[in-house]
């Protein structure tokens, strides 16, 4: 084939569009634990456990921890979805300020939801890494 040059690319391109998730998530922890520390000077210890995480499932790619993670941050980022709605019926009808609330906080976590289900679908796909003796 004359595009035969292009499949190593191709493949390395998978490997790192698999591993998004992870550093997508490692991201917004590494960033929730600086603007915590910018903000009020207090170390937020629950953003470094969840970059340590991410980082371990990044370097390890343990199969229950992905899928439990990705779980856990779903179910999460629904929750946060109807604290952003519910958050936006305080600000008056029609402000600009809440409907650039609304959208932001709405983006972000439906982002976050859609990011945290490809994790859930990526690790629940995955084989298991240990054959148990006596199966087929």
């Amino acid at each position: 084939m004359p595009l035969d040059y292009l499949q190593p690319i191709v493949i390395t391109m998978k490997k790192n569009i698999l591993v998004f998730p992870e550093f997508f998530f490692l991201a917004f922890s590494l960033y929730w634990l600086l603007e915590n520390l910018a903000a009020s000077g207090h170390v937020n210890y629950f953003a470094i456990t969840a970059a340590l995480l991410f980082l371990f499932q990044i370097f390890f790619q343990k199969r229950i921890v992905g899928l439990a993670v990705g779980i856990v941050v779903a179910i999460f980022s629904l929750f946060m979805l109807l604290a952003v709605c519910s958050e936006f019926n305080d600000f008056p009808v029609g402000s600009a300020d809440g409907l650039d609330f609304l959208i932001t906080g709405a983006g972000v976590f439906i982002f976050s939801f859609f990011t945290a289900s490809a994790m859930v679908y990526k690790y629940a796909k995955a084989k298991p890494a240990l054959k148990m003796p006596y199966t087929t």
